[in-house]
């Protein structure tokens, strides 16, 4: 599977004046049954977060599902307000308003954020005219832009991000940049919830917090995956690195304590990412240093009710 709009962070500021006359309005229906235009019902005078995706990959597709869960989170209830999400199947044979509903349902995901189906010829010539169709790389479904369209239609300014932004970028984007300005951000959390740092970035941490936090923590609880601290003291060397290698291939054979996992998380399997064996290694030496951190920190009395 290509992907390959994923490896180029696009910032394209597109053109304002013109922008709400030129947005496509098919009829569309969400994962309720309802029918909806896209651009009179949607779009119009709001701020949006528009992506495509189908529920049946195996790679990016669940990832960036999990990322935008978390720009999600960190606006908290002005999603569904003033900011609204949109994921739409290009896939729509397969993904049913039912399929689309049970998919929104294991990400827990919240109210604000609409997932849509339809025809999927006007659905391609939607991605055309908003700029989301690689010329050239959307040859199937498994290679479609993976690019997120950002904007606000009231004031005529979108933007196409990477699908590789952090959600806290994603969040300013879209709660302060594009929005009215109603407070920063991620403000008054809790001291507790400050994530361990490690001196000095390494690659392994950079890998861990762009594929990975989204689903997983390293000492603050399950979130739609398995918390990982101590992870590599739990299981083998062998069997963790080609977990993260091909766990597509692990959960295939059913191993029993792979089968429980995957169903204590609500069939959130977590996907193929086509890791190399250097990043492999480099994620799992963050992951034990991270542990040993959070750790140390927790016998200080940083963390006691852990």
């Amino acid at each position: 599977m290509a992907h390959q709009e994923s490896a180029t962070p696009s910032v394209d500021t597109l053109p304002t004046a013109s922008a709400s006359r030129q947005f496509p309005n098919p009829e569309l229906i969400d994962q309720d049954g309802h029918k909806v235009r896209f651009f009179d019902d949607l779009v119009r005078g709001k701020v949006v977060m528009i992506n495509f995706f189908f529920t049946t990959c195996e790679s990016y597709c669940a990832l960036d599902t999990a990322r935008l869960k978390r720009v999600q989170q960190l606006l908290g209830d002005r999603v569904g307000k003033d900011i609204f999400f949109y994921s739409i199947s290009v896939d729509p044979k397969t993904d049913t308003p039912e399929v689309l509903r049970k998919y929104r349902e294991r990400f827990g995901i919240g109210a604000g954020w609409t997932f849509l189906t339809g025809n999927e010829s006007e659905i391609t010539a939607m991605r055309a005219q908003l700029g989301l169709l690689a010329v050239g790389i959307d040859r199937t479904k498994n290679d479609h832009s993976l690019a997120v369209l950002v904007g606000n239609e009231a004031t005529g300014q979108w933007m196409r991000r990477s699908n590789m932004d952090k959600a806290e970028v994603m969040a300013k984007i879209l709660g302060e940049n594009l929005g009215e300005w109603r407070g920063s951000v991620g403000e008054h959390r809790s001291y507790s919830e400050a994530p361990i740092r490690i001196e000095g970035k390494t690659n392994g941490e950079l890998l861990f917090k762009s594929r990975c936090l989204d689903c997983h923590s390293i000492g603050r609880g399950d979130g739609l995956g398995p918390d990982l601290i101590g992870v590599t003291k739990k299981r083998t060397s062998a069997w963790l690195r080609r977990w993260i290698v091909e766990p597509d291939k692990v959960i295939a054979e059913k191993d029993p304590g792979v089968t429980e996992m995957v169903e204590r998380f609500k069939g959130l399997a977590m996907p193929n990412l086509s890791l190399t064996e250097r990043e492999v290694d480099e994620i799992i030496d963050y992951i034990e240093k991270a542990s040993v951190a959070f750790g140390a920190s927790s016998d200080r009395g940083v963390r006691k009710n852990h």
